[in-house]
């Protein structure tokens, strides 16, 4: 691919172009405040969870401040609240857009991990699980 062509792929929001490491700082800021909301957990329970010092994580969650969270600290938070650590990027607002629902525990999402690698008869099995279960919900709602 030609430099030109490359320049012309589209990555919509998942570049962060359009904004500095400040506004990248504070939209992942909000992002874990949103999911601390979701859980109904504040910051010294978040601490407390996830290993961070309460002085560290006041100083990171500090929308006027400059400390930055580490690889590990967004580990030990997506830990903490059991989820990917993907939930903890920012979004932009075309991906806030998109959002439906709540975040999927990443117990789940290790559910399908399991399930992409297992046998073609128990993925069968299940799905026919599944669609016996929605039947089966569809009948009591009716």
């Amino acid at each position: 691919m030609s430099t030109s062509e490359w320049d012309n792929i589209a990555t919509g929001s998942f570049e962060f172009t359009d904004c500095n490491e400040r506004e990248y700082r504070a939209m992942q800021i909000e992002r874990v405040e949103s999911l601390m909301a979701y859980y109904s957990l504040n910051r010294n329970q978040l601490a407390k969870l996830s290993g961070i010092s309460k002085t560290a994580l006041y100083n990171k969650l500090d929308k006027d401040g400059s400390a930055n969270f580490s690889q590990i600290e967004i580990y030990k938070l997506a830990k903490a609240m059991d989820l990917s650590m993907v939930y903890l990027l920012p979004l932009s607002q075309q991906e806030r857009d998109l959002v439906k629902g709540s975040p999927i525990p990443a117990s789940s999402l290790r559910f399908v991990d399991d399930m992409l690698g297992a046998r073609r008869g128990d993925v069968e099995f299940l799905h026919g699980v599944h669609k016996l279960f929605q039947e089966y919900m569809q009948q009591r709602k009716n």
